[in-house]
């Protein structure tokens, strides 16, 4: 049972889940600013969002009518699974892919999208991705287009040994909402998978790719929500 995908989705989305429901990553500032930003872009919009899982967080920010097209991929076909029902009430169309988020990008059109999304996804990444990232997400978006990116980010100065030590700190003694199994199982993601860069580095990457306009929308603690535009 324990090797069961299904099994292990359901396990680690719902650890992942009450992590949102107590707002220890600061998803209901974060979600706040974010829509904000949104509102002033009533569309109807083409949006992609990378790395989607379920859906439901940009669910939480977008209104019916907003969305003209939608396009999300993620590495999990189960979260993928979920998305679908997550998106119904949007009525609109849907495509969802079940790949990397780079390949994605690289395959999408050029000068299609007025939004590229991705939320908790990109630190994933090794640097070099992170400026393919940028690079083919000002290709895909049209003009007045953006990119929103909400991540974890080291702080400026901050070596990635350090974030890692500091963060998982902050798990074992803040976030007592979860398991003692929870929080091993959080901390153990987070020094495998997290390869978090500082906002000035991403800033540089966006503009090396063309998005020399940069704003900070919210900032708790290592996470932050930005706006990169042409």
């Amino acid at each position: 049972m324990s090797n069961d995908p299904i099994y292990i989705f359901r396990k680690t989305w719902g650890t992942y889940q009450k992590v949102i429901s107590h707002n220890l990553m600061y998803h209901k500032e974060i979600t706040a600013a974010v829509r904000k930003l949104f509102q002033a872009h009533p569309g109807p919009l083409n949006i992609i969002d990378l790395g989607c899982g379920d859906a439901a967080h940009i669910g939480k920010i977008l209104k019916p009518g907003q969305v003209a097209e939608y396009c999300g991929c993620d590495l999990s076909p189960y979260a993928l699974d979920v998305a679908r029902n997550n998106l119904e009430p949007f009525g609109v169309r849907v495509n969802l892919l079940c790949k990397d988020m780079i390949a994605v990008l690289k395959e999408a059109p050029a000068n299609h999208f007025d939004l590229v999304y991705s939320g908790y996804a990109l630190h994933h990444l090794p640097v070099e991705a992170k400026q393919a990232f940028f690079t083919q997400c000002r290709r895909v978006l049209r003009e007045n287009g953006c990119v929103v990116l909400v991540d974890v980010m080291r702080v400026e100065g901050q070596e990635r040994q350090e974030y890692l030590v500091d963060y998982n700190e902050a798990v074992a003694n803040q976030w007592d909402a979860l398991s003692r199994a929870e929080r091993d199982e959080v901390q153990e993601h987070i020094r495998n998978c997290d390869f978090p860069e500082t906002p000035s580095l991403l800033q540089s990457l966006a503009e090396n790719a063309g998005l020399k306009n940069s704003r900070k929308l919210e900032k708790r603690t290592w996470h932050e929500a930005w706006c990169y535009q042409k």
